[in-house]
Formats: structure tokens, C-alpha cells, sequence
């Protein structure tokens, strides 16, 4: 019989990232949110409660074997109190993963401190000329003695202004799409290292940024994986990361669905609670449905990944469509409490521009997820999964 449940070690981690999402997290999620400032502070909590070791290497501080349903449940749960912040786990896991791939020097300078809470790295993929298309990605890594050479620019970059280093992907010159594209980890304070703040409408403590590369050595040592493969090995991380963003953006989404209902059973109109009127309550029922429905769809995609099934397909349906259900939740939300739900004061507004960010950035837009559903379909002849 299918069992919906989770592990009774899952639920209890779920507990008590609960209550520090609850306690810890929301009462400061509007401030954080208004500002540029990275939140250090939370950030290394995080650390201390584990989040940020979920399928690393134990050697280093992490939770040991890739535990693709808790990363989810984890960004899910965090994502009620701050939904910036619970794009931590996610984005440490897709540079921590990767950079286990890397060098034994490598390993022992990232790990420990990504782990820790102490240090950020961001992933430069992205390009003024390629975004969702990385494989037209133009910068290059020429090779010279006991190195390469990088040049080049990426933009619209997460973590970039707060990251200690940057997960690299250049093209060895003369090769196409994504064929002779390596991955390196490029240290920040690198000479020939540049880069400036891009502010958006939303995600301003994330660091949204461009990065310049002008003629940076990098040594061997700084060769993430195997040469030439690096677009294989990131698209390959993307599966689980993509279904993780679709929960975070959905916790946001239960949450200020949460305090329309709570905020309707009080206001009351004339002589009686708004919650009464089926402009609202039915309302609170069709985006509670579609929340439901798009939250079984991302953990069927993370459960799909820890069994080794087939799931890059789940994973850009995890991507392009629960950010949209959860944007039309939160609207809702903001509509139930009228002019507060517009206010700077309440979250709602927050939320909605939070979460607008991943339904065209981080990962490939939605219309890139839809061209790799639409490719899966029609290389199977069928649409079920």
C-alpha cells in the first residue's frame, strides 16, 4: 500500500525546524526581507541545527548519503518562517554535492565552512547571453601550466555579493554547447575577480549579483569533477534542487494562506466574520487544493531521485508549476486581508515578491522546465510518470 507518511526521524526533524521556523524566523522575516544584508546570524543556526549538512560528506559534518525527501521537508518547513533562508539548504546542497566532487584540497577549504554556516558559495552558470540556455555559456578556460585561465562574465548570480567563492562553468575554447564545459571553484579574493550588485524586486537578502572574470588563473586543483563534464554533473543536481524550490516556494504559500484564514475568522463585516462569505472561504479552498496538489508533486519527484528512479521530467514540473500555484496562493492571501495584505508591515507582500524570483530564475525559467517536460513526453509517447 502507497504510504504518505514520513519516517518518524523525519517528522521529528520537521518538529523542530517547526518551531525554530515559528519562534526564530518569521517575527523578522518582513526586515530581513527588505534588506541587502545577508542574515549571517540565522544562517549559522541553521548550521547548528544541521540543515546545512543534509547529504554531505560526515567526515566533514554532514548528514552522509544524498536524503533527497528531508532536503525537501526541511526547505518546505523553513520556508513558513523566512523564505529566503530556506534556500540555504538547497543551495549548499547543489555547491556542497558538487564540490565533494573536487579535489581532497578543495574538499577540506569549502566543506567544513559551507556545513558550518560559516562561509558562501554561489553558482555562476548563468550569462548576459545564455540564461536558461547554459549551454550557449561563452566564458572560457584556456589551459596553461599547471592551471587554466578564465575569462568571461556571469549574471543574475544568487549569493553572489555574500559568497567566499563561486562555482565556475567555462568552455574550453573551439568547443560547442555543452561538450568541453568544466566546472572550477574560483575563490572570491582572486585576482581578475570582479563583481557588482543587481538589485531585484525581490530575494534582496539572497545577493543577486554579476561576477567578471578577467583573465583569472585557477589551478588544477580547482577542477571541480572530471574535465569537460561540468554541464552534465550540474543538470544532474538540478533534479533534486528544482523539486526542493517548488516546496519552499509552497511553504511560503501555506503559510500566508494560514493567516488568511486565521485573519478571517476575527475581521469581521457587518456583524459577522468575513470567513463566512464564500468570496473567501472558497477562495482559501481552491488554493489550499492546488497547494495540496503541487506539494504531492515535488515529493513524488524527490522520492523518485532516492529510489533511482527516472525523475528529471517530475523535477521541472516540481519547478515551473508549484511557484505559480504558490504566487496565486499568496495573492489570495493579500486579498483577504485588504489593505494589510498590501501593507510593507505584513508579510504577504514580502512573500509574493520572494517568491516571483523562481518563476524566472534559479534553476531555468519556466519555460525552459516545460521544454524538458515536453521533450520527455514526446521521447516516451506517453504522459504518465
Amino acid at each position: 500500500m502507497i504510504s504518505f507518511d514520513f519516517s518518524a526521524e523525519q517528522q521529528q526533524f520537521a518538529d523542530v525546524l517547526a518551531d525554530f521556523s515559528t519562534q526564530e524566523l518569521l517575527p523578522h522575516y518582513t526586515r530581513r526581507a527588505a534588506s541587502t544584508d545577508f542574515p549571517y546570524d540565522a544562517f549559522k543556526k541553521l548550521a547548528e541545527l544541521g540543515v546545512l549538512g543534509i547529504g554531505l560528506p560526515e567526515r566533514f559534518g554532514g548528514t552522509g548519503a544524498e536524503d533527497p525527501v528531508l532536503l525537501g521537508l526541511a526547505t518546505e518547513v523553513l520556508a513558513r518562517g523566512d523564505v529566503n533562508l530556506a534556500s540555504a539548504p538547497i543551495q549548499v546542497g547543489l555547491v556542497g554535492s558538487q564540490i565533494a566532487a573536487g579535489s581532497e584540497e578543495v574538499q577540506e577549504r569549502y566543506l567544513p565552512p559551507l556545513i558550518a554556516g560559516e562561509e558562501t558559495l554561489a553558482i555562476a552558470l548563468t550569462e548576459p547571453g545564455s540564461g536558461s540556455d547554459a549551454g550557449a555559456l561563452r566564458t572560457t578556460a584556456t589551459a596553461v601550466d599547471d592551471g587554466w585561465i578564465v575569462s568571461g562574465e556571469k549574471t543574475a548570480i544568487s549569493w553572489a555579493m555574500n559568497a567566499s567563492a563561486t562555482l565556475v562553468y567555462a568552455r574550453t575554447p573551439g568547443t560547442t554547447r555543452s561538450t568541453g564545459v568544466s566546472c572550477f571553484v574560483v575563490p572570491m579574493d582572486a585576482d581578475g575577480v570582479s563583481r557588482h550588485h543587481m538589485l531585484g524586486m525581490g530575494c534582496l537578502p539572497i545577493g543577486w549579483g554579476s561576477i567578471h572574470f578577467d583573465d583569472v588563473f585557477i589551478p588544477r586543483t580547482h577542477l571541480i569533477g572530471a574535465e569537460g563534464r561540468g554541464f552534465a554533473s550540474v543538470l544532474n543536481h538540478f533534479d533534486f534542487s528544482r523539486a526542493a524550490i517548488g516546496l519552499m516556494c509552497l511553504g511560503a504559500a501555506r503559510q500566508s494562506l494560514d493567516e488568511a484564514v486565521g485573519y478571517s475568522l476575527q475581521r469581521e463585516t457587518f456583524g459577522r466574520p468575513i470567513s463566512d462569505y464564500q468570496g473567501v472561504s472558497f477562495g482559501i479552498a481552491e488554493q489550499a487544493t492546488y497547494v495540496e496538489a503541487a506539494r504531492l508533486l515535488c515529493y513524488k519527484a524527490l522520492w523518485a531521485r532516492e529510489v533511482e528512479r527516472p525523475h528529471t521530467a517530475l523535477a521541472s514540473m516540481s519547478k515551473w508549476w508549484p511557484p505559480q500555484v504558490a504566487r496565486q496562493a499568496i495573492e489570495v492571501a493579500m486579498r483577504v486581508h485588504g489593505n494589510l495584505g498590501y501593507s510593507a508591515d505584513f508579510p504577504h507582500q514580502a512573500r509574493y515578491r520572494d517568491v516571483m524570483a523562481y518563476l524566472v530564475a534559479a534553476d531555468g525559467s519556466a519555460e525552459i522546465q516545460k521544454k524538458i517536460i515536453s521533450g520527455d513526453i514526446y521521447r516516451r509517447g506517453d504522459v504518465g510518470y
